[in-house]
Parts: structure tokens; sequence; C-alpha cells
């Protein structure tokens, strides 16, 4: 019953471990919507669901403990490859199925599929083999269950709160790999053991330098991290420094001039002081690589500067690579939620800029109506609120953007849209300029402020009509966001773009992937060739030696069944 315990324990706390850090490999792409994780929910269930079914007949027919304790060392193998194909799988997805919400489906389903539905094995084939007689049954299936539960409640809590804030993907999946292989041994004889030292001699080179990883970067990585909250990467290229979080550029800042705006859209945050020249209090939401933070301190020496970033690592990243500094009197970092804070918080705001959104999520609790009310409560009766959409204004394109000035619109009823690109029908970003005060400008009385104030960039910008949308919004089409009803991930996937977002369009770009190619080739080829030798053996020592062991453990059970009666 001892071996028996620690199969089902080790089971059910992978089994909820791989699905957590499965999560890490799939946001970067997908993000983390509620297609990405209703595809991995649903995939473990479905092969549990199969798992306990087939199962549950393979025990009946052939109860051995040996091959249970087999089945358990084939999913270890299988999962301790996965950082080896990972990032092929989900390419494959994408051509496959490129641009829906069933992309991440297709992709978790490959990699989570066949070690679920082996994993549900374990539950019935335990109870079968630790049931020796009719009386105990339930007393011996409510033991094993309960066991499972608290695994997956100990690989659950282990895999959040522990492992993902302190150990590399590729490393934690490694290690869910090799604790089943190691629990699956207890069942097993001396040569699947002498194949699991192969399998940990060959993991120890790799687990610093083998990245899981399904991103492409192009440059230096400098610096990454799995934080509580995304994948955090900081790449070098020439003389630019930028950071990706989950995969998108959120901040670029060239290291010759850390003030100069390298990502242009930032230069339409001065768009606040344009409405509002008078305005001194300005609240940044979401810091990144805090640009628009010290770009305005430099600027606008009269103005305090807040910032509330929910992520505390990325909060440290801007000050090791970014050149933040904390100990300047004007400027506040706040390490929260910046609905929590500005609901707890008791200051106002002549400038509200809102850059939480991103090309592959949007926090859906900073786009409702509730969330507006309570920027609107922290704004000065002159204020203005600056929202960076994602999107486009018009086309397939333009539905986030839409439905976000359509939910805005309630709340602020004056609003100008400005398009930082030629052409509206590209996706781009889209500023959304708000106010309760009934502002009246029109595009060249924002270029005359704009040649006028200390912050020269948006006088090309302003100069072209594209820039400043005189078109009227149509919100006909577009939902209206509460926190009781909101659609707005299956908003996300028409402006998603591309996995990576390029970061230099032209000239030639070198490509270095923080990986060394011919390491992890060479490494996946060593895994694969032990796991055909597991297989070779698993079908000729265990799977076909079943039947005359199953023979005699079904006469012993009949034994005993007959002595009990």
């Amino acid at each position: 019953m001892w071996k028996l315990r620690i199969l089902t324990f080790t089971a059910g706390a992978v089994v909820m471990g791989l699905e957590i850090i499965t999560s890490r490999i799939l946001t970067p792409v997908f993000g983390s919507t509620i297609y990405t994780w209703g595809s991995l929910i649903g995939v473990v269930l479905s092969g549990l669901s199969l798992g306990y079914f087939l199962g549950g007949k393979v025990a009946d027919d052939h109860p051995n403990s040996e091959k249970i304790c087999g089945i358990v060392f084939s999913v270890g193998l299988f999962i301790v490859g996965i950082p080896f194909f990972a990032s092929h799988v989900v390419d494959f997805s994408i051509t496959v199925l490129p641009g829906t919400q069933y992309t991440s489906l297709i992709a978790t389903f490959l990699l989570l599929m066949l070690p679920s539905v082996l994993l549900g094995f374990v539950s019935p084939y335990v109870i079968k083999l630790g049931t020796n007689t009719l009386q105990r049954i339930g007393n011996v299936s409510g033991n094993l269950y309960a066991i499972a539960t608290v695994g997956s409640i100990f690989g659950t809590f282990a895999t959040v709160f522990v492992l993902i804030p302190n150990v590399a993907v590729n490393q934690i999946i490694f290690g869910l790999g090799i604790v089943l292989i190691a629990s699956s041994l207890v069942g097993l004889k001396i040569s699947p053991k002498i194949i699991a030292v192969a399998v940990v001699v060959v993991l120890i080179v790799p687990w610093s330098s083998l990245s899981v990883s399904t991103i492409t970067h192009h440059g230096t990585l400098i610096y990454e991290k799995e934080t509580p909250f995304s994948h955090l990467d900081v790449i070098e290229y020439g003389t630019n420094i930028s950071m990706y979080i989950d995969g998108k550029r959120h901040s670029s800042m060239n290291a010759n001039d850390p003030l100069d705006l390298v990502i242009d859209y930032t230069e339409y945050f001065h768009l606040g002081m344009l409405f509002n020249p008078e305005a001194t209090d300005v609240l940044f939401v979401g810091g990144g690589g805090f640009t628009g933070p010290k770009n305005f301190l430099e600027l606008y020496p009269d103005t305090q500067i807040d910032v509330v970033e929910i992520d505390a690592d990325v909060i440290d990243a801007a000050k090791t690579f970014f050149d933040l500094d904390e100990s300047n009197p004007r400027l506040q970092v706040f390490n929260d939620d910046a609905r929590k804070h500005l609901s707890t918080f008791d200051k106002k705001y002549d400038l509200i800029i809102l850059d939480a959104y991103g090309s592959n999520y949007v926090p859906y609790h900073l786009m409702t109506q509730e969330f507006f009310e309570t920027v609107e409560k922290r704004l000065e009766p002159d204020g203005v609120v600056i929202s960076n959409f994602i999107g486009s204004i018009e086309g397939k394109n333009s539905k986030l953007v839409r439905t976000g000035y359509n939910t805005m619109k309630e709340t602020f009823p004056v609003a100008y849209v400005f398009p930082t690109e030629d052409k509206i029908t590209n996706i781009q970003n889209i500023m959304v300029v708000s106010s309760n005060k009934p502002y009246e400008f029109d595009r060249m009385t924002l270029l005359e402020a704009a040649k006028n104030s200390p912050a020269d960039y948006l006088v090309d910008e302003l100069s072209k009509e594209q820039h400043f949308y005189q078109g009227s919004v149509d919100t006909s089409d577009v939902p209206f966001l509460t926190d009781q009803y909101n659609p707005s991930e299956a908003l996300i996937n028409p402006v998603t773009g591309k996995t990576v977002v390029q970061e230099f369009q032209d000239g030639q770009v070198e490509k270095k992937e923080h990986r060394d190619e011919s390491i992890n080739l060479g490494l996946g080829v060593v895994l694969a060739v032990i796991s055909g030798i597991w297989i070779l053996y698993f079908k000729k020592k265990v799977w076909n030696s079943e039947i005359s062991s199953s023979n005699n453990w079904k006469t012993k059970r009949n034994f005993t069944n007959v002595k009990h009666s």
C-alpha cells in the first residue's frame, strides 16, 4: 500500500504542477486569456477522464503493479522531453490554425493530452491493486482518492508559491518528470533504474542553459525571469535596451540617451500636457521600463509623478537596466494593482495615463465601467485621462478599441482619438484622451500648443490629419463592459498580431537565441534514444509479461475472496 500511496500522491501533484507550468509556455504566445486557461483546464480534465476509463479497463484485464509503475515512468520521460519540443509544438499550432481562439487549444492538446491520459490510469489501477476484498473497497478507494487530492493541492501550491517565483520553467518541468520517474521505481526492476540514472545525467547538463521559451528574441538576452505575473526578458540590441513581457515589447531605452522616447507611441503621452498645461500631479498606470515617467520628470520640473506597477520584478528590472532612480523626491512608485490602488489611495490627479493594455493581454478589470468611474473619482475637475489601446479605430481589428471607447464615454463624455500611424486600419497604438471638462480642441489648436510646449515631440505628428481622428466612432456593434459582463478576451484575438513584436523593421537583424541550439539538439537526440530503449524494454519485459503475472495475481485474489466468503 505504501507504494500505491506514493504513486497516487505523486501523480496528483504532477498533473496540477504540469498544468500550471505549461501556462508559462503558452501565455507568451497566446496571452493569459480565457481561451488559454480554458484550453489548459479542459484538456487536462478530458485526458484524466479518458485515463480513468481506459485505466479501469486495463486494471481489470491485467492488474500488475510493475505495469502501472512502467506507465508512470513513461509519463515522466515524456514530461522531461517537453522543453525540447514545446516551441515546435507551438509553431506547428500557429501554422495549422493561425490567428484564432482555438490555436492555443491545439498546442495544449499536443503538450498535455498524452500525459493527462496516462496519469489518469493511476487512480483506478491503484484501487484495483490495493483492494483485496469487496468489503474494503470503499475504504481503500476513499483513502487513495483523498491522497490524490492532497497531492493535487500540494502540487498547485508548491508550483505557484515556491517553484515559479524561484526556479526556471525548464527546471520545473524537468523536476516534475524526474519526480514521476523516481516514484515509479518503487515497483520496477534494475534496468529502469539504470535508464533513470541516464536521464538524470543527460538533464544535469542543460539545466542552467536550456530554455523552454517559445519566444524568439532579436538581440542579446541580458536578463530573464519568471515573475508571479509574466515571463520577463530584457534584450540588448545595439544601443537599445528593451523590456519584453510575455514576448511583447513594453519599453525601450537608448543607452546613450536614456530620456529619448524610442517607441513612438510614448510621445503621445504628452497630449495630456497640451490639454491641461497646468497639470502638476500625474499618475502612470503601468510602469514597464519607466520611459514615460522619466521623460516627464525631465521635461516638466513642476510635476509630481506617481507610478503604479503590479509586478515587483518589473520595477526591479527598471532600476537595474533602465536607469530608474526611486530616490527622486518627485517620483513615487507603488507596487500594487492599479484598480486596488485607485480605490484606496486618497489622492487626486491632473493627468492619469493608462498604459497597462497590451496586444496579447488586456487586464479585464481595467476595462469596465466600474473601473473608469473609479478613475474619474481620482481626477481633479479639469483632469485628463489618456488611455493607450492597441488595435485600429476602423476595420476588422477595431473592436477592442471601439469597445474601450464605448465603455469610457459613459463616464467621460468628452473624448478625442489619436491614431499613432498614418493608416487608421493598421494595428497600432490608439490614444483616447478623455475628460469630464468640456475641452474643445481641434488639430490646429493642439499643433500650436505642441510648438510652444517644452516637449516638441508631437509637432510632426499633429501636422498630419491622420493623427487626429475626426470621424464618428461606431459603437453600435461592440459591447459595453461592466464587472458583470466582460467578454474583453473575445476581442483580443483580432489584434494579437505576430507572436514577437518586430523591434527593427529595416536592415539585417542578428537572431541570437538565448539557448545553444546544438546543445539543445544533441541532448534531445540522446533523450530520444533513451526513450526508445525504454519503450522496447517496457514492451518486452513489462507489457508482454503481464499475462503470467496477472494470472498469478488473479489466483491469489480468488483465493482471498473464497477465504473471506
